[in-house]
């Protein structure tokens, strides 16, 4: 593995059984995550997407393939528990939904500061408290909201919590999964922005999962397009919105809307043929750093 790359995910394979059958829920997806580098896994819901940060993340057992964090192939359940404590110091989450990852029976000072007390990162009750008033101001959460219970919090600021947790740590690697599809309009932008900024001052790589190509667009480096459990195009992101080459990806780029009413009168929303979806094609390089699924 490169130096330079954090994560590196081979051939990952994730089956579900189900009625004497199997949904290939990730079939034989493939990338790395370079250090500091912004990762977008993007593609309509049921592609695969949070499959792969499940496995990844440990909390599914993967059907095969590999998967290697700093060198270390954690997919393996030995080499995991070997390095289980730089894991879950490093490795961090966001789920979509907020209201559901946050324990409703800790108020969000606990919240954010159980990760710091399972690593043992603060010597004393007073620096905790510190790191975590600390963690409150760089999400943008007022102090005020410490002592209260998620379910007092809105969306929004629930949200906020979770971010502050997840860097708590200083995590090499974060992943979100779908953090701001649950949330008002106005309220993703603050969210993005965040995640934006956060990333700039600690530097750590960042896995962003949505759905959203307008917020694909504005917030990666990197962009990987996934249909049925499989990378199906993946590039720069400029590159990739300049030059889509899948009939699929050029499909969910015509119909990213734009704040120009005349062109999105007038503009063709182009339709992918699935029937065209090969099953047994692979990720091929056409393009330095471009590939697409052939």
């Amino acid at each position: 593995m490169e130096e330079n790359v954090i994560l590196s995910v081979k051939n990952l394979k994730q089956y579900f059984e189900f009625k004497s059958a199997y949904v290939k829920a990730v079939n034989g997806v493939s990338f790395d995550v370079k250090k500091g580098e912004i990762l977008a896994l993007a593609g309509e819901s049921g592609c695969g997407k949070s499959t792969t940060a499940k496995c990844i993340m440990g909390l599914n057992r993967i059907t095969s393939g590999e998967i290697y964090f700093k060198g270390n192939k954690i997919s393996d359940r030995n080499v995991y528990r070997a390095h289980s404590k730089d894991i879950h110091k490093n490795l961090q989450i966001v789920f979509q939904d907020s209201a559901s990852a946050l324990n409703p029976k800790m108020r969000i000072k606990d919240i954010i500061a159980e990760p710091l007390r399972a690593n043992n990162i603060c010597t004393s009750q007073a620096a905790l408290d510190k790191r975590v008033e600390s963690l409150m101001e760089q999400t943008g959460l007022d102090l005020i909201y410490k002592d209260r219970y998620p379910y007092e919090l809105s969306g929004g600021q629930r949200q906020r919590a979770a971010i502050a947790r997840s860097i708590s740590t200083s995590p090499d690697l974060i992943i979100a999964d779908e953090p701001i599809a649950s949330l008002d309009v106005s309220i993703q932008a603050q969210i993005v922005n965040l995640f934006k900024r956060l990333q700039r001052e600690h530097g750590f790589s960042f896995i962003f999962i949505a759905h959203d190509l307008s917020v694909v667009k504005y917030i990666s480096d990197r962009t990987a397009v996934m249909l049925k459990g499989r990378i199906v195009e993946m590039a720069p992101t400029t590159e990739l919105f300049k030059n889509p080459l899948h009939g699929y990806t050029k499909a969910l780029i015509s119909a990213v809307p734009l704040p120009d009413p005349i062109y999105e009168r007038n503009k063709k929303i182009l339709e992918y043929d699935f029937s065209e979806f090969n099953e047994n094609g692979r990720l091929t390089e056409v393009l330095p750093e471009h590939f697409v699924y052939k």
